[in-house]
C-alpha cells in the first residue's frame, strides 16, 4: 500500500463512522452470523475462536477501539512485519471504510458493513501474525527439491528445516484485547538481531537510486589512472554507500576510491586488491532489485529458527566460510572454515558439541572408501602406506589392494573391511575434532593441509567441517571440559602421538546456517549463493512457485580426487 492510501486509510479511521450511535451488540451478532459466510480457509478456525472467547465482541469497530485499530493499520504497512508488502486484505478493508463513510446505505446495512469490516481486521491481523512466524515460502516444496537433487545431480543436500506452527491464541486474544499490537507482533519476530538488521538493509536498498552501468574494459582501473569510467565508479559505490557521499566525483582513481573498491570487494567477497576489472564491473551493474531480492530471501531463511539462539553457542555460516563464537550473546572469536563442495555439500542442522579427541584416527565412511579411495588406490597403490592408514576385517589388520575393491565402487554391499587413518601430520582430520555426533557423519576438525583456508571460496571437504586456528577453539572449548587444561598439558598430549578423548561437561550447541546476506561491524555482506539454496527458495513461494527444480552445472567446481577428503 503506498504511502498516500495509508494516511486516506487511517483518515477514515478517525472520521466520523466511530461517533455513530450504533450498537456494539448488534455489530457482534452479525459478527457471530457473518464468520462462516465471509472467511474460509486456515484461518477460519483461528479467527472463529478469538471471537468465542472474546463473546462475539467487536474488536476494532467503535470508538473504544479506534486507537488499537490505527495500530494494525501501521503493522500492516511496516517493513519491520510485513517485508513483502503483502495486502493482508487491506483493499478490501479500504472498501469497506468507503461504504460507512457513504450515509446513503440503511442502518441495518450498515450493522452488516460492521461486522464484516471487524471480521476483516481480525483477519488481516492473523494473515500478518502467520507470515511473520511462518512466512510464505513453501517449506515442503523446499524439501522435495532438495530429494529430488540426489536423483538427478547425485548430490546429497539435507537441510533440517523445522518451520513453525501458528502461535498460541491466547497471547494473540491478549494482545488484540489490550491493545498490545505492535509489542506482541514484535515478540514473534525470529531471530530478532539477525532480522532486524536485514530489514534496516531492505529499507535501505529499497530507496536506493538506480545503479549505473559502467562499461567494460580490457585492463582494470588502478590507483592512479584518469578517465571518465573511474568518475562512474565513484558514483555507483556513492550510492551504495562504499564511497563518501560527500566526496567528489573526479576522473581520478585517488586512495579514498582506492579504499572504497578494497571495501566493495571484501563485501562481495572478491579479490580485495583495489582494483577495479571486468569481474567486479559485472558486480557493480547487477540492478538493485538482486540485492532486495536475496536480502528478502534471507529474511525468509530466519522464520526457520527461533527467536534467539543460546547464551553461548557456535554459528557455522556456509556461504561466507566463517565460524563465530558466542558467549553472552557477544561474539568473541571468528575464524575461517572450508566447507563441503558442491556436489557434496556440508548438511544444515542445529546440535551440540559434546567432546573433543587430540590426536584423532580417522575411519573412512563406506560412501568416501568406494567414491574416493578405491579410484585413488588404482592410481596409487601405495596410497594407504604413504597416509598412515591401516586396513582391518573386523579386528584382524588386513592387506589390500584395488584390485579386492574393485567390485564395491558400483556394488550397494558394503565394503567389509575398516580404513583406519592413525594419528599423525599426514592424517586428514589435523590434529584436533570437535564432535557432534549426528547421522550425517559430520564434524570440525583440523586439517593437513592448511592452504585451502587461504582461499577465498574454501569449498573442498566432503562435507565435514576444516577449522582455521583450530587450537584457538580449543582454547575456547576447554572451558567447558571436565577437567581442566593448561597449554602445556594440550602440548604434552600432543607429543604422545596418541587419541585422547576431552568430554564436556556442558555440550555447546553448534548452529550450521545457509544465510547469504547479513550485517557485520556496519558492513553489509552478499556472498554467492554457492549451493543454489538461495535459488530454490525463491522459487518455492505464491508468485513464483516453480514444482522442479534444476542445479546450474556452471556452478560445480571440478575436483580431483588424488587425495581423501573428510566427510559422509
Amino acid at each position: 500500500m503506498t504511502k498516500i492510501k495509508f494516511i486516506i486509510l487511517v483518515m477514515f479511521l478517525h472520521a466520523g463512522l466511530y461517533a455513530q450511535a450504533i450498537s456494539m451488540d448488534k455489530i457482534g451478532e452479525n459478527i457471530e452470523t457473518s464468520i462462516p459466510k465471509i472467511l474460509k480457509g486456515k484461518n477460519l478456525q483461528i479467527v472463529e475462536d478469538i471471537y468465542k472467547k472474546t463473546g462475539y465482541k467487536p474488536l476494532w469497530v467503535g470508538k473504544v477501539n479506534k486507537v488499537k485499530t490505527s495500530q494494525l493499520i501501521q503493522a500492516l504497512n511496516d517493513p519491520l512485519f510485513n517485508y513483502k508488502n503483502k495486502s493482508f486484505d487491506q483493499k478490501a478493508i479500504k472498501k469497506l471504510y468507503f461504504m460507512l463513510d457513504n450515509n446513503s446505505i440503511t442502518p441495518q446495512k450498515k450493522l452488516l458493513v460492521h461486522a464484516r469490516l471487524d471480521l476483516m481486521l481480525t483477519n488481516s491481523m492473523v494473515r500478518l501474525v502467520r507470515f511473520i512466524v511462518e512466512g510464505d515460502v513453501d517449506w515442503n516444496l523446499v524439501q522435495k527439491k532438495l530429494v529430488t537433487l540426489k536423483e538427478t545431480d547425485d548430490v546429497r543436500a539435507d537441510w533440517e528445516m523445522s518451520p513453525k506452527a501458528f502461535p498460541n491464541h491466547d497471547q494473540l486474544i491478549n494482545a488484540i484485547v489490550n491493545g498490545n499490537i505492535h509489542s506482541y507482533l514484535n515478540s514473534l519476530i525470529p531471530m530478532e538481531k539477525r532480522y532486524k538488521k536485514l530489514i534496516t538493509l531492505l529499507k535501505n536498498y529499497r530507496v536506493m537510486d538506480k545503479f549505473p552501468k559502467i562499461s567494460y574494459s580490457k585492463s582494470p582501473m588502478a590507483l592512479g589512472d584518469w578517465n571518465i569510467r573511474v568518475s562512474e565508479v565513484k558514483k555507483r559505490l556513492q550510492i551504495s554507500g562504499d564511497f563518501p557521499k560527500n566526496a567528489k566525483l573526479s576522473w581520478k582513481f585517488d586512495k579514498t576510491l582506492e579504499n572504497a573498491v578494497k571495501t566493495y570487494q571484501k563485501r562481495y567477497l572478491l579479490e580485495a586488491n583495489g582494483k577495479v576489472d571486468n569481474i567486479m564491473i559485472s558486480y557493480l551493474n547487477q540492478p538493485v532489485k538482486k540485492n532486495i531480492q536475496s536480502i528478502i530471501t534471507n529474511l525468509d531463511k530466519t522464520k526457520l529458527y527461533g527467536k534467539s539462539f543460546e547464551p553461548e553457542h557456535i554459528e557455522l555460516n556456509i556461504p561466507d566460510f566463517n565460524l563465530r563464537f558466542y558467549r553472552n550473546h557477544q561474539k568473541i572469536a571468528k575464524m575461517g572454515i572450508v566447507v563441503g563442495r558442491q556436489d557434496r555439500p556440508t548438511p544444515i542442522f542445529s546440535d551440540k558439541i559434546t567432546y573433543m579427541v587430540i590426536n584423532p584416527t580417522w575411519t573412512v565412511t563406506d560412501n568416501l572408501i568406494k567414491r574416493d579411495l578405491i579410484p585413488i588406490l588404482k592410481e596409487q597403490p601405495d596410497y594407504l602406506e604413504t597416509h598412515n592408514f591401516k586396513v582391518f576385517s573386523g579386528k584382524k589388520e588386513v592387506e589390500v589392494n584395488y584390485e579386492m575393491l574393485e567390485e564395491y565402487m558400483t556394488s550397494k554391499k558394503r565394503v567389509p573391511y575398516r580404513f583406519v587413518q592413525y594419528p599423525g601430520d599426514s592424517n586428514a582430520l589435523g590434529r584436533v575434532k570437535f564432535m557432534f555426533p549426528n547421522k550425517y557423519s559430520v564434524y570440525l576438525h583440523d586439517t593437513d593441509n592448511k592452504t585451502l583456508l587461504e582461499r577465498r571460496y574454501k569449498l573442498y571437504s566432503s562435507g565435514c567441517v576444516r577449522v582455521d586456528r583450530p587450537f584457538d577453539l580449543v582454547d575456547l572449548i576447554l572451558q567447558n571440559s571436565r577437567k581442566s587444561y593448561t597449554k602445556e598439558q594440550i602440548q604434552e598430549i600432543l607429543d604422545t602421538n596418541k587419541p585422547k578423548t576431552i568430554s564436556l561437561k556442558k555440550a555447546i550447541p553448534i548452529h550450521i546456517l545457509y544465510f547469504t546476506v547479513y550485517e557485520e561491524d556496519g558492513l553489509a555482506y552478499f556472498k554467492n549463493d554457492i549451493y543454489s539454496y538461495d535459488k530454490i527458495i525463491e522459487e518455492s513461494v505464491p508468485y513464483n512457485k516453480k514444482s522442479t527444480f534444476t542445479l546450474p552445472k556452471r556452478t560445480m567446481r571440478p575436483v580431483k580426487n588424488n587425495v581423501l577428503i573428510p566427510g559422509e
